[in-house]
């Protein structure tokens, strides 16, 4: 019998290759040589458009070497229950209707920053919300991989420049319209001007060429070829979720508020902005949403000291994301269980390169040189997070390249030593940044380091609104700090804000060779290549340091000890489709 079962596989994969395309086919060989891991073989396949069946299939079919293929160990894993791997419910079977789900469910969520808006969300309150009742076409989860959601599957062209999407059959919106091509475009013309202007940028996305083949599909040409582009449309890009066309005819800031129309498991059932939302069970949803809570209670909580009493008080079953200072008083707790997944989620310590003193590399490098970044991730994320290496490829993505320069450790003499060749005794400078988590904090001791070897940091610490507007991209021989969410690739973080043009480039750093580096990297279709790009790109930033990169950030959530089926990803996502209490 195993003969025969072997004989068949092999039937069966061979005519798998034959219909596969040679980016499809190239992945497989590079699997069944032992290049790339299982976990890297189904993240890849899945960016391209392969289907999770094949692939599963596929994976067990070329298993040569069990050391070769097995998942790398300490990567990202979702947290809790048995729930969701790809966002709420993205089976694809056939609606459940029908009360078989636990009652309600209470959460503590960020306070949003501003109108529910698809196209104006930019902080995590909101992005968390518009998940509850919108949905995405493929969802990035915890572990970087992408799951098809309203998308079935996606193909590139052989240049990786046109991406055709194949919408899921069936799917309807909350008052029962059904879902088709137009409304894709319709979405991914009207965010283009919004807070997603940057990932078009990133991705060469512009909406004039972005059509509907038939109601049940859509094509993407870019300007330039992109091998990761599905993370475009995914909830990377949290703009994305999908709406009807027609909501677009009468659009204002704001107006997503009146209905929250969209194609989730949740319904809005009230909301009071800045307070409080609930949600009912969506009882005709296209999915398989049977285990399903029948409603969902959210307060949302400016302070993080407040959540943490509503918890203590049991008031609330979950907080899926917290702060490590905001949530000390539970982390050790035996009545919470505390949960968290390394994100590439970072701060950017930022130097204006184009005026002195930080025009000189040698400088930059020096203040670099004098942190001690684990001592930073214990005292001010209380040991949730990885040490960075003034680059924002994080050691998780699968791009990311063993052959890197050494890790940068604090070494004061080697500080002193690159400021004297620089010709520089002891200065002053600016230091802005905003309030925002632990990171007014680490604008202190930043300063503090840099003192030790006679630079004297001038501190600015602003609200969100002011720092951005006045001092952000100010060129002032400044430094500067703000706050990258997590993505489950880092092309965001690669371009907007160091290339030359990039439109987030505090920095003003100018560099062609950075350019045409990243260039090659965005286009790249074989992960070998990547990991070599990556490879040069890492060195590059490490000397030249536009930019520092003291830490990763890891998300914590939680809960109460008889909640469980929270899954979350890093950017701060929450699925409770399969949430319970006991």
């Amino acid at each position: 019998m195993k003969a025969k079962k072997s004989v068949r596989d092999r039937l069966r994969l061979d005519a798998i290759r034959r219909r596969a395309t040679p980016i499809e086919n190239h992945i497989i060989d590079e699997y069944a040589a032992g290049k790339i891991t299982r976990r890297d073989f189904i993240r890849r396949g899945t960016i391209i458009g392969m289907s999770v069946s094949v692939l599963g299939f596929v994976a067990t079919a070329c298993a040569t070497d069990e050391g070769a293929t097995t998942t790398l160990a300490g990567g990202p894993t979702t947290t809790g229950g048995s729930g969701t791997t790809g966002g709420p419910t993205t089976t694809g079977a056939t609606g459940t209707s029908g009360s078989t789900g636990a009652g309600a469910i209470r959460a503590a969520m960020i306070t949003p920053a501003g109108a529910i808006d698809p196209v104006l969300t930019n902080d995590e309150g909101r992005l968390a919300i518009l998940g509850q009742t919108g949905q995405y076409l493929a969802f990035s989860d915890a572990e970087l991989n992408l799951i098809p959601v309203l998308a079935e599957s996606w193909e590139p062209n052989e240049t990786l420049d046109v991406w055709t999407f194949n919408l899921r059959q069936g799917v309807t919106y909350h008052d029962g319209s059904p879902m088709v091509a137009d409304d894709v475009v319709a979405v991914f013309t009207n965010i283009a001007s919004g807070n997603a202007a940057s990932a078009y940028e990133t991705f060469g996305v512009t909406p004039e060429n972005i059509v509907a083949i038939d109601e049940a599909t859509v094509e993407f040409t870019l300007a330039q070829p992109n091998g990761s582009f599905p993370f475009f449309v995914s909830s990377d890009n949290y703009n994305g979720i999908i709406v009807p066309a027609s909501f677009w005819d009468s659009y204002a800031e704001g107006s997503y508020e009146t209905e929250f129309p969209g194609t989730g498991i949740w319904q809005i059932e009230n909301h009071e902005p800045g307070v409080s939302a609930s949600f009912v069970k969506n009882q005709n949803y296209w999915g398989d949403n049977a285990a399903q809570p029948e409603q969902l209670e959210v307060t949302f909580f400016a302070d993080e000291a407040v959540a943490v009493t509503a918890f203590q008080e049991g008031r609330v079953d979950v907080i899926p994301h917290i702060s490590s200072s905001g949530g000390q008083a539970l982390l050790e707790s035996p009545d919470a269980t505390v949960a968290s997944i390394p994100t590439a989620q970072h701060r950017q310590v930022y130097f204006d390169t184009s005026a002195p003193p930080f025009n000189d590399k040698r400088v930059r490098q020096a203040v670099a040189l004098t942190l001690n970044r684990q001592v930073l991730i214990d005292g001010l994320l209380a040991g949730f997070g990885t040490v960075g290496n003034d680059h924002p490829i994080w050691e998780f993505f699968p791009m990311f390249s063993q052959d890197t320069p050494a890790q940068r450790t604090e070494d004061l003499a080697a500080a002193q030593g690159l400021l004297d060749a620089a010709g520089l005794g002891a200065f002053e400078a600016p230091l802005h940044t905003l309030v925002f988590a632990e990171v007014e904090d680490l604008a202190q001791l930043i300063a503090a380091s840099a003192a030790q070897v006679g630079i004297t940091l001038n501190l600015g610490v602003f609200d969100s609104g002011t720092y951005y507007n006045d001092y952000w991209l100010a060129a002032a021989g400044s430094m500067g700090i703000v706050n990258y969410g997590h993505r489950g690739v880092p092309n965001v973080y690669l371009a907007a804000p160091l290339l030359s043009d990039g439109t987030w480039n505090a920095s003003h750093w100018v560099n062609e060779t950075y350019d045409d580096l990243y260039n090659q990297f965005a286009s790249a279709p074989d992960l070998d290549i990547q990991r070599q790009l990556s490879g040069e790109l890492q060195t590059l930033l490490n000397d030249e340091v536009p930019f520092i990169v003291p830490y990763f950030v890891d998300h914590i959530s939680i809960t109460q000890p008889n909640f469980s089926g929270l899954v979350v990803t890093g950017m701060g996502h929450v699925d409770l489709v399969n949430a319970s209490v006991s």
